[in-house]
């Protein structure tokens, strides 16, 4: 086997020395809200409060017919102190209206569900696993049993607003956020964060505010 992929990368080596004939690699597809969608982490600080209580992992995704005015959020809570299990984060999920070339969002009273599967941090990467994974849903009841309301004021990413520390630059997120249950109880936070880049040291600050946090 080994003799057969020395022979092959022969080959192929060879052929780039014969080859120097050059190919256009077409432009990526982009959706209409390329300028929003994409993860972020980002801190969230109760109203009337000057310190964050916990990290949000966000998800903005196209809708299906890739509308310019809409999408989907997907906001990841990282404290599992309920469930006691980094693997089973609480989610939830709800549309909003985008302005896409302004590259603001929001939402009005949403109706909110709770998915099965969503963006968790702690995971992502282990086991050379990427994307969606299961939440606190799959093994324990909805918190709002479908019936909580999502509102997001002064939504907002701003292209290379964040400078990073592997001096990168990366994009901003900040929104106002309040959870409303059916109770008509409600949590308000100020989010501010960052789009992820991929790259360790750029999320250095939020893994150790998680790590004080022993989470």
């Amino acid at each position: 086997m080994k003799r057969f992929f020395t022979l092959i990368s022969s080959i192929a080596l060879l052929a780039g020395f014969v080859s120097c004939e050059t190919y256009r690699v077409a432009d990526p597809d982009m959706t209409a809200i390329h300028l929003v969608d994409g993860k972020y982490m980002a801190f969230a600080t109760p109203q009337g409060q000057s310190e964050p209580t916990t990290i949000l992992a966000i998800g903005i995704t196209n809708t299906t017919d890739n509308a310019k005015d809409a999408g989907w959020i997907t906001i990841t809570d990282m404290d599992y102190s309920y469930t006691g299990s980094w693997q089973r984060l609480f989610a939830v999920r709800f549309k909003i209206s985008i302005n896409a070339d302004a590259q603001t969002f929001s939402a009005s009273a949403a109706e909110v569900i709770e998915p099965m599967t969503a963006w968790n941090p702690y995971i992502e990467g282990a086991y050379g696993s990427y994307g969606a994974y299961y939440t606190a849903t799959r093994q324990w009841p909805a918190r709002f049993n479908q019936s909580a309301t999502a509102t997001i004021t002064n939504g907002r990413v701003v292209t290379d607003g964040v400078t990073t520390p592997s001096e990168y630059k990366a994009d901003l997120i900040e929104f106002t956020y309040t959870l409303t249950n059916k109770d008509g109880s409600s949590k308000t936070y100020a989010v501010k964060g960052q789009k992820k880049t991929g790259w360790g040291e750029d999320s250095i600050e939020y893994e150790e505010w998680l790590a004080k946090k022993g989470w």
